[in-house]
């Protein structure tokens, strides 16, 4: 059987945390326990992740990306009560400990087996009956196939794919037909003998690369925001200007309002969305860093191309970081 270069270098064993509930990660004799303790963002910033569209906006994810230390502090499973469309209830899947960084998919990546893949294994946490654990790269090889497939370390195998073509006699066609099949070894959370069994095993002799399913856990992109409310609504003395920061993803009107900032303007026409007189703003710094207009709102906005609909704005567009400025409640203005 065709070896494969992977080489487990420390074990370490930590308590998995979960939405809903608990479970321990039992190390062996041989491991040393860590306690790991990361800081959470404000329970404001729960959100969507941002999802890139290619566009000549788009940012390269990659800069978001965070050394092998800090991911193997924020690497943590969690598991949910209930289903949906993207994952089962009780079924542990790779999370980050801290708002301040998601966790991305990156899909079918290619590695040749071709003299092994590069790999070095870290096992954070093993030790169970049932194969659960967290497994992470903490190396790649230089100038071998994992790092040339883009896999860097921190980052964790969820799954393993392998693709045969084979020959095959239909009935009712003339000659033989190719076809391709694909098998599926799923090594999300797994401890490290599950993992290298899922690399170096399950693939077979005769294949000659795999596809990996990765997670990489990632900075998540912030925007400054400074706010200015109308001088007629601050009382003497008082400073009418605000400066908030915002995750990338988030809806603007949310998050002004979720970051404390009073939208009221009664002289302002109601917007057609969310029905709120204090929808509209005016920005005047950073209009590359929100979300296009959809064709309804470049229409409204036809005669003052500086105004948004807070409502439908998204702030960090295509994970952008940057500065923003905006004026709020319009027609309290006096110019």
């Amino acid at each position: 059987m065709r070896a494969t270069a992977l080489v487990s270098t420390i074990l370490l064993a930590t308590e998995l945390a979960t939405l809903c509930q608990s479970f321990t990660i039992n190390p062996p004799k041989t491991a040393r326990v860590s306690s790991i303790v990361c800081p959470s963002a404000p329970a404001d910033s729960d959100f969507e992740i941002p999802r890139a569209v290619k566009d000549k906006q788009t940012v390269d994810p990659n800069v978001y990306n965070i050394p092998l230390d800090q991911a193997a502090e924020l690497w943590t499973a969690s598991v949910q009560e209930s289903n949906n469309a993207d994952r089962k209830a009780g079924v542990p899947y790779m999370d980050s400990k801290s708002k301040d960084y998601f966790v991305d998919d990156i899909v079918s990546v290619e590695v040749s087996r071709d003299g092994g893949l590069g790999l070095e294994l870290l096992e954070l946490a093993g030790g169970r009956a049932d194969g659960i654990g967290i497994t992470i790269v903490s190396g790649v090889t230089k100038g071998g196939n994992a790092e040339k497939a883009g896999i860097i370390p921190g980052d964790s195998i969820a799954a393993v794919s392998v693709y045969e073509t084979e020959m095959s006699d239909v009935e009712g066609s003339f000659g033989l037909i190719e076809e391709t099949k694909s098998r599926v070894r799923d090594c999300e959370c797994k401890d490290f003998d599950n993992t290298i069994d899922a690399l170096a095993n399950f693939p077979g002799d005769d294949a000659e690369s795999v596809f990996l399913d990765i997670k990489r856990i990632r900075r998540w992109p912030k925007v400054q925001v400074q706010v200015e409310y109308p001088p007629s609504q601050c009382a003497e003395g008082v400073n009418n200007v605000k400066k908030i920061e915002l995750f990338a993803g988030e809806n603007l009107k949310r998050a002004l309002q979720n970051r404390g900032i009073i939208l009221s303007d009664p002289g302002s026409p109601k917007c057609d969305y969310c029905g709120s007189n204090a929808c509209y703003v005016s920005i005047y710094r950073g209009k590359s860093l929100l979300n296009p207009m959809g064709t309804t709102e470049k229409k409204l906005m036809a005669r003052n191309q500086d105004c948004r609909l807070s409502c439908k704005t998204t702030v960090g567009y295509n994970m952008q970081e940057g500065d923003v400025r905006m004026r709020i409640n319009l027609c309290q203005w006096q110019e």
